[in-house]
C-alpha cells in the first residue's frame, strides 16, 4: 500500500512518521483495515519515499516506522504544463486524472472565450482537483504532485507559457504543423500544452497564440474531444521518452 504524507510530518533523523489527516487517517485504520506491522511506502510529494511499517494504529492518528529511504526517480524525462479550457459538467476531473498519471508537471486550468462554465468562484473546484490529483498520484506510483494552479485567463497563461522551451497549442485552423512533426526529435524538457474547449479556441485566441511563438498543432484527421486531447498528447510524449 501507498500513502501520501505532507513533508511537515516525515521525521527521517527519527526513522518516524505521523499520519494526521482525518481522510488518510480513516483509510488505512477503517477502510484498507491495516494493523501494526503492517508494510507500507511513504511518498512526500517532492521527490522522496519511504519504505515503512505501521507501529501503531490510533483513533486519530497512525504512527509509521521508517525502515528506509528508496532511490530517488524521476517521474517522466518531461516538464509539462497542461492549460487546459475548463470543460462542462465534471469533464475536468476525468482530465485531471488520467494526465496525472501520464506525468503531467502542473495543471492551470483556463477560461477562453467559448468557455462554457459560468462561476466566479472555482476555489472548491479547485481544491477537488487537487484531491484528485493527489489520488491519481498515489495510485500511479508518481513521487512527485502535480501542481493545479487557480484557474487563469487565456493571456495570463500565455505570457506564462514564455517561459517554456516549447509551447504545444492543439487547434483545428488550418495552419497548423501534425504533432509528429512538433516532436520529431524532440530535446526540449519545460513544454507547454494548450487545449481548447468544446468548439476550438476563438480566432482570436489562435492570432494571440502565433504571435506568441506556440506551435500550432493538429490531432490528426479526427476531431477529438476536449478531455481526450489532453490525454492524447501526453502519451504521445510519453512515447518519445
Amino acid at each position: 500500500m501507498r500513502f501520501y504524507v505532507p513533508p511537515g510530518s516525515i521525521f527521517p533523523s527519527k526513522k518516524l512518521i505521523q499520519i494526521k489527516d482525518k481522510t488518510e487517517v480513516h483509510h488505512i485504520r477503517d477502510v484498507m483495515r491495516l494493523k501494526k506491522w503492517d508494510i507500507v511506502d511513504i511518498f512526500d510529494g517532492e521527490g522522496k519515499e519511504f519504505s515503512c511499517f505501521i507501529e501503531e494504529v490510533k483513533k486519530e492518528e497512525v504512527i509509521i516506522k521508517i525502515k528506509e529511504e528508496l532511490t530517488p526517480k524521476s517521474d517522466t524525462p518531461f516538464n509539462v504544463t497542461l492549460y487546459q479550457a475548463v470543460p462542462k459538467k465534471t469533464k475536468m476531473d476525468f482530465i485531471v486524472e488520467k494526465t496525472v498519471e501520464l506525468g503531467v508537471g502542473r495543471i492551470v486550468p483556463l477560461i477562453t472565450d467559448r468557455t462554457v462554465p459560468d462561476m466566479k468562484d472555482f476555489t472548491k473546484k479547485v481544491e477537488r482537483w487537487k484531491r484528485i490529483a493527489m489520488a491519481s498520484s498515489k495510485q500511479c506510483g508518481r513521487r512527485i504532485l502535480p501542481v493545479i494552479s487557480d484557474v487563469t485567463d487565456f493571456k495570463s497563461a500565455l505570457m506564462d507559457s514564455k517561459q517554456k522551451d516549447l509551447a504545444i497549442f492543439a487547434s483545428l485552423d488550418k495552419e497548423t504543423k501534425s504533432l509528429k512533426n512538433i516532436l520529431r526529435g524532440i530535446a526540449q524538457k519545460n513544454i507547454a500544452v494548450f487545449i481548447g474547449p468544446e468548439g476550438d479556441f476563438s480566432p482570436r485566441e489562435v492570432s494571440m497564440a502565433k504571435e506568441s511563438g506556440c506551435d500550432l498543432c493538429s490531432l490528426g484527421r479526427l476531431v477529438l474531444k476536449s478531455e481526450t486531447a489532453a490525454i492524447y498528447i501526453l502519451s504521445c510524449l510519453s512515447y518519445e521518452a
